[in-house]
């Protein structure tokens, strides 16, 4: 099957809707963090299909990215809609960051992880220290605001591409 850049598009915003439903339930952490990641991914290689159609069949988050030109933010827009020279540069911090966040914790084989195993590799990753409750939880909420601003982004420019 063969998709398009606004497929890609498109089909980016359903596993974002999925994860957080996921993550509601309450059980499925792992799994709420893999569909978040999925959503980035898609947004990644719809921004990459607009510019090379040509197949790239790996689930590299970082190589993505940098193909997709999602982190080009769009400084004359932004500053044409009024915001202030402190407001790109803090939102450009806050997408790499975001970016960042997506790419440490997101790998495509979550979607064989366990709580078990992903609360294992949050272990070796030394992300466990000093949290109280759940760590797997907080993880997996902090992931899934980090894939969403990294969506909200996306769509904001998508929908400057297209006008």
């Amino acid at each position: 099957m063969q998709f398009r850049a606004d497929q890609y598009y498109q089909v980016s915003l359903e596993p974002m809707q999925q994860a957080r439903s996921i993550y509601q339930g309450g059980a499925a952490y792992a799994l709420a963090i893999y569909c978040g990641g999925l959503a980035v991914e898609s947004l990644l290689r719809a921004f990459r299909w607009a510019d090379d159609s040509s197949f790239e069949g790996r689930h590299d988050l970082s190589e993505l990215l940098r193909a997709s030109g999602l982190l080009r933010i769009d400084y004359d827009s932004l500053r044409q809609k009024g915001a202030s020279e402190e407001a790109i540069n803090d939102q450009g911090k806050k997408l790499r960051a975001a970016m960042n966040e997506v790419v440490i914790l997101w790998h495509n084989n979550l979607r064989f992880a366990s709580e078990a195993s992903l609360k294992t590799f949050l272990h070796k990753a030394s992300r466990l220290h000093g949290i109280k409750g759940d760590p797997v939880k907080k993880h997996a909420m902090d992931f899934l605001d980090a894939a969403q601003t990294v969506i909200n982004h996306g769509v904001m420019l998508w929908q400057l591409k297209k006008k």
